[in-house]
């Protein structure tokens, strides 16, 4: 019980009004020039070179119930081997990142720079956490990213450490990967764009949907996760 509670005092406190403030504070420390002007965020650079990760493509899963993996410590990760059809463990260093390939195969390039993204924020926000379980021996050393994800409404059940950072790397991850401090520029010159098309002019094309999928070309994510970052801004009714 004591240790549940000293492990507990090391998940990070956060509103869900502050992650934008944090996807903020991850950039100024790792692609300042993010929050500058628009880009697509060089979120696998970031991870290779300046948190000196090491991001290794192996199936995780037999039906992609999970798409990343962060290794805190030394130890064994299990991984699905598909042409042997069955799982086995390989020993990893701390600091490893594993990505199942299928999640961009199968997905699509935007979920694959989501799922990094969202396993950098495992490994700046939450390594205090699992480096800690680890010691005392209570808490296996990776934090998984499930598809599903996790619900958005944390007061509606007991929610365990794991699930609170899971809910954290979620909402945090696409703020990283479009920064709501250049967002609003990013959007309008995409509008801007469509007012040139001559498709979208002549009522050919859907507006609206050009502009979404423009916007989450440029960004290099999900046309799903652009939608939802849209309408969290006020930009999509």
């Amino acid at each position: 019980m004591v240790n549940d509670i000293f492990l507990s005092s090391l998940v990070p406190h956060m509103y869900k009004s502050e992650f934008d403030d944090r996807a903020a504070d991850f950039l100024s420390h790792y692609c300042k020039e993010a929050l500058e002007e628009p880009m697509p965020v060089p979120i696998e650079d970031i991870a290779r070179d300046q948190l000196h990760m090491t991001i290794l493509e192996v199936h995780l899963s037999e039906d992609l119930s999970i798409l990343g993996q962060t290794c805190f410590t030394d130890g064994l990760a299990e991984i699905y081997d598909p042409v042997e059809d069955e799982y086995r463990e390989i020993p990893v260093k701390a600091g490893t990142m594993l990505i199942d390939p299928d999640t961009f195969l199968k997905r699509n390039f935007g979920t694959k720079r989501n799922t990094i993204a969202h396993e950098c924020v495992h490994w700046v926000y939450h390594r205090r956490y699992y480096v800690a379980a680890n010691r005392l021996g209570n808490k296996q050393t990776v934090a998984y990213r499930e598809p599903a994800g996790i619900g958005d409404d944390p007061f509606s059940k007991k929610w365990t450490d794991e699930d609170w950072m899971e809910w954290q790397a979620n909402n945090i991850a696409p703020r990283i990967l479009m920064p709501k401090q250049t967002v609003g520029e990013a959007f309008q010159m995409v509008l801007d764009l469509s007012k040139q098309n001559q498709f979208v002019s002549a009522g050919l094309i859907q507006k609206g949907k050009w502009v979404l999928e423009q916007f989450a070309g440029f960004y290099q994510v999900s046309k799903q996760s652009a939608a939802i970052r849209l309408q969290e801004l006020g930009y999509l009714s």
